[in-house]
Order: C-alpha cells, then structure tokens, then sequence
C-alpha cells in the first residue's frame, strides 16, 4: 500500500471538513432566510457565553423589544426568569427612567412600559450569576405582551440561530484541526508565551511580583480557574488595601501576566480593564484611559457592562 504524505493526510480531513461547512452555513441561510419578519411587538433574546471564575459564573442577557407599528403600542409588559441564576444588576436601555416602571425579585425581572411610540425600541441588559456553566435562556421563556397586539421573535433572533449554526460547524471544523495539527505539524504548537495550567502561570506571576500569600492560594486551589478571574481577585485585594504601594505592585502582576501567558482575547479584555481600576485608584489617569480604550477595542458586551456599573470607571471616559 502506497504510503501518505502527513500534508496530504491533513488535507483528507481538513478539505471534506470544509465542504461540510459550506454544505452546513448554505443551508442554515436557506432555511432562516426565509422566515420572515412578522408584524406587531417585536422581541429577541441573546444570552452570551457564561464566563466562568474563580468564584462564581458571570453571563449577560440582553433582550431587545421593538414596535416596527405606525401607531403606538399600550400596556408593554415584559417578564424575565431568572431563578435559576443570582441576579447582579440590570439596566433599561433606550426609554427614559420615567416612561416604564420595573420590579424584580429572585425568580424573575418585570418591566411595564404604559406606551412605546411607533417605531421604538429599548433593550433590557441583565448581568447575572448563572447556577450552572451551560446556562442559556430560552427565547420561549420570556414574556412579551402588548395590548391589542400580536408579539413574535424578530428576524434578528433568526440571525441569531443562523449564528449558531454557523457557530457549532465551525468549533466542529476547528476541533478537526486541532487534532491534526499535533500530529503533522507540531512546529505549528510553539508559542512566545507560557501556555500551562493557569493555575501554576497565576502563582509564578504572583510571588514574582511579592504577591506570596496570594501565589499560593492559586497554587492550591483545587478547580481550574482563569486568568481574568486572576485579575478580579488581584484588583479586589489591592483596592480594598488601600495600599498604594501594593496597588503599584498590583498593576505590575497584571502587565507581567499579560506579556507572559498566553490567554484568550476575552481574559486580556478583562484584565485591561482591571489595570484601568487600579491605574485609577493611584491617581494615573492617562495610564488608567489606555487600559481602558485597549479593554474596549474588542467592544465586548461584558466590559460595556462593566463600566455601567463602575462610577470610577465611567468617569474617565
């Protein structure tokens, strides 16, 4: 039997990987494409990726509401369950305070608006502490109503499920690579930067900086944990001192780990903005508006809401 050459072996599973794709994404157009938008109360629901930490899970609702009607609707009401997480906070967003009224309690969050004009709209951005890391709410789940009106998922929700199709099939297809790559192309493997158990990159970083106590926590902890939730801990510690001296140390911890470790876009978002608080907290403003412009560039909705809820924060923007 003829012997395989190991690129000619990646492109067997690589290329029908990618037909797979295209045949996939092809269809999901096809069959959300044609699902049309539908007149009346407008709604769609986008939970993001439950990010998971050191001490507790952290996930964003975000539910768009909207009257594409010539006249106004009465009598919005909008209910959201979340008993199944530990609500943080949410906001409304695109009315005035004074044009709804809300209420919320551990199983769910209303929202009342007497009147939304024609071709209004407003968001309703929900941080939460899901129970479990698969947490995702269901569009089905969440009540909408409007007087004398019918309500149905816009087609943004479409596009959404058209994004999760599109979504699976390429984790699908990066996983294939994923596996191939080790095996015919190791070289492809080498990075600039520490990639290991976060917990053990954490705990060097920290006793690095002077941070013992703190070093070995992580060193111990028994679950892994992540490098933004690293960062959370670290500002919390430092801004609860009030120790300048240590906050100092602090912001030089998360500038190493960020030149060291190798670590998702999403961790070194998270960690900018930390280093913005604590940039902040010792009175250096320009360093602490970097941080945070270099936080924002990924226009993540986690760091949008974070800055809502930090006084601090948004007041250097």
């Amino acid at each position: 039997m003829a012997n395989s050459s190991p690129t000619s072996i990646a492109k067997s599973l690589v290329f029908p990987a990618i037909l797979s794709l295209i045949v996939s994404v092809t269809g999901g157009i096809l069959v959300f494409r044609t699902t049309d938008k539908k007149a009346g109360l407008n709604y769609n629901v986008d939970t993001s990726a439950v990010f998971t930490g050191q001490t507790k899970n952290i996930s964003i609702i975000s539910v768009m509401i909207s009257n594409p009607e010539q006249k106004e609707v009465e009598d919005v009401r909008v209910v959201i369950p979340v008993e199944k997480s530990q609500l943080t906070e949410y906001k409304v967003v695109g009315i005035q305070s004074s044009s709804y009224s809300q209420s919320s309690d551990a199983k769910q969050i209303e929202i009342k608006v007497p009147y939304l004009n024609p071709k209004e709209s407003f968001s309703i951005q929900i941080l939460l502490s899901p129970n479990s890391p698969n947490f995702s709410l269901s569009s089905e789940r969440v009540i909408v109503r409007g007087k004398g009106v019918s309500t149905s998922l816009s087609s943004v929700n479409q596009d959404n499920k058209f994004s999760e199709v599109f979504s699976s099939v390429a984790a699908a297809l990066i996983s294939l690579i994923i596996l191939s790559v080790p095996r015919f192309f190791p070289s492809l493997l080498y990075t600039s930067k520490h990639s290991d158990d976060q917990r053990d990159i954490m705990a060097y970083i920290l006793g690095a900086n002077g941070f013992y106590e703190e070093a070995s926590h992580f060193r111990n902890i028994e679950r892994d944990t992540s490098y933004w939730a690293l960062s959370d801990y670290l500002a919390e510690k430092c801004i609860e001192s009030g120790d300048k001296d240590k906050t100092q140390r602090g912001i030089k911890c998360l500038s190493d780990l960020l030149s060291y470790a190798s670590m998702e876009d999403t961790s070194e978002l998270l960690i900018h903005y930390n280093l913005s608080r604590l940039s902040a907290i010792v009175g250096d403003l320009k360093l602490a508006r970097d941080h945070l412009e270099l936080a924002r560039k990924g226009r993540h909705r986690v760091i949008e809401m974070r800055i809502s809820f930090d006084k601090n924060i948004s007041q250097i923007l």
